[in-house]
């Protein structure tokens, strides 16, 4: 009866660690993990059973922490191995507070009959932990995978520590009922101590994030409402003026065209100097072509970084034109943050090049267009560029650049979100003739290919 009860205890005590380790680590071990393992903790077992003693306990516990995570780390390759740390430091510590509450039991209860109250406790108090481990093994695992995962494992292997230190002392020798609760309660008391510790960690550190989130959150929202407002501006103010602005344009031109005519028909050349003076210095040819055609796109987000990037281009002195011929109202349905972050991409680095090129004694110019027909739509940019001609996968690689301390990962992040809406971006790209072309072509969702 006394091996019966050994092997019982034994087999459910291996059964528990390894199913309380997967538990915490989140691994599903399959009928061959589970034989494995059972049959080393059994050699486990028998090549500690020597010692005799509940010392032993310590080291078995320790070795089964460096099988399991060694087992599911090196050789399955599941799981992290903090995760697989902070469960395995977890059920040691279980397995080690378990034997250290029945040393309490027992100094404090006479129990004439030990081994059996052994037995009958190595199964009850694992079961209770057990239920209550399950109750809570949601929140034990979010703990063991967050970002704070790192100080709660930490702390578990002080904690571990702790408590091989007090197991060490108090198991196997025969020490006074008051020795042993003192102890016990100092265990306890280590415990609580060490989970204030971490949730005034947690909570200092989530503090912190909480107030730069919501001072870099503010800061954007800011510049994002000074922002909207200046381009809501320039966009209203463009809708109502700019065609009339260029029909005034045009007729005064006109206008000053036959003056010019008839001055010169009168002779009076002091009259024909004088008027093209007055025109040249009316007529801005570039301020009253800022902004061409923006006042066709009717959909905001468009508009506005048109405006955005077309303003760049004015203040840096770059020839460019920008075309929207076609009044465009509505697009096929998309993320429109990132159709705005490949357009910004593309004139970045539409901008960075002509720079680069006027740099060099070129003169740069970038022309660019929103085009729609038949339900899609269409964004075209291109540049000038001087110099060898760069293969078009290479300038696609992340971190390739022609550029000082440039990251070079503007044509990298395009593809990288095309691919994110591969079924309705067609993506073309690439040198010639002296051009750098860009085209990016949004589809309807609802295409399909004509049979």
């Amino acid at each position: 009866m006394t091996l019966f009860l050994q092997i019982l205890v034994m087999i459910f005590s291996a059964v528990v660690d390894i199913w309380l380790f997967c538990l915490f680590a989140q691994i599903k071990p399959g009928k061959l993990d589970w034989l494995l393992l059972l049959a080393l903790e059994a050699v486990l077992s028998v090549a500690l059973s020597n010692f005799q003693t509940y010392s032993s306990l310590i080291y078995e516990t320790g070795l089964e922490i460096l099988l399991f995570c060694g087992y599911f780390y090196l050789l399955k390759k599941a799981g992290r191995f903090r995760q697989l740390l902070g469960a395995g430091l977890l059920f040691g510590i279980i397995s080690l507070v378990i034997q250290l509450s029945m040393k309490v039991l027992v100094s404090l209860l006479p129990l004439p009959s030990y081994f059996y109250f052994d037995a009958f406790m190595n199964l009850l108090l694992p079961l209770a932990a057990l239920a209550l481990l399950i109750w809570q093994r949601q929140r034990i695992t979010s703990l063991l995978t967050d970002v704070n995962s790192g100080i709660l494992v930490s702390l578990l292997a002080y904690l571990y520590i702790v408590c091989c230190a007090i197991g060490a002392y108090i198991l196997d020798d025969k020490k006074p009922t008051e020795v042993v609760l003192l102890f016990f309660f100092l265990l306890i008391f280590q415990a609580i101590f060490l989970a204030v510790i971490y949730r005034e960690i947690v909570h200092i550190q989530r503090q912190l994030l909480d107030q730069q989130k919501q001072e870099a959150l503010a800061r954007q929202k800011q510049l994002l409402v000074k922002e909207n407002e200046q381009l809501k501006e320039y966009a209203d103010y463009l809708d109502r003026n700019e065609d009339e602005l260029r029909r005034f344009k045009h007729d005064y031109q006109n206008i000053l065209l036959s003056l010019k005519v008839s001055a010169e028909k009168g002779g009076s050349h002091a009259l024909v100097e004088e008027l093209e003076k007055y025109t040249s210095s009316q007529f801005d040819q570039k301020a009253l072509r800022k902004y061409p055609d923006v006042n066709h796109v009717k959909i905001p987000e468009l508009k506005s970084i048109a405006i955005a990037k077309l303003a760049k281009l004015y203040n840096e002195k770059i020839d460019y034109s920008f075309g929207c011929e076609p009044e465009i109202s509505q697009i096929p349905q998309t993320n429109l943050l990132d159709l705005v972050r490949i357009i910004g991409i593309a004139f970045d680095n539409a901008i960075e090049a002509s720079q680069q090129l006027e740099a060099l004694g070129g003169q740069g110019r970038v022309e660019a267009m929103y085009y729609q027909e038949g339900g899609d739509f269409e964004f075209m940019i291109r540049n000038r560029i001087g110099g060898p001609v760069v293969d078009s996968d290479q300038l696609a690689q992340a971190g390739y650049t022609t550029k000082e301390a440039h990251a070079g990962l503007g044509l990298a992040n395009v593809k990288e979100i095309v691919s994110q809406h591969d079924e309705q971006m067609l993506l073309d790209y690439g040198p010639e003739d002296g051009w750098f072309n860009f085209s990016l072509t949004l589809l309807p969702e609802n295409v399909e290919e004509e049979i």
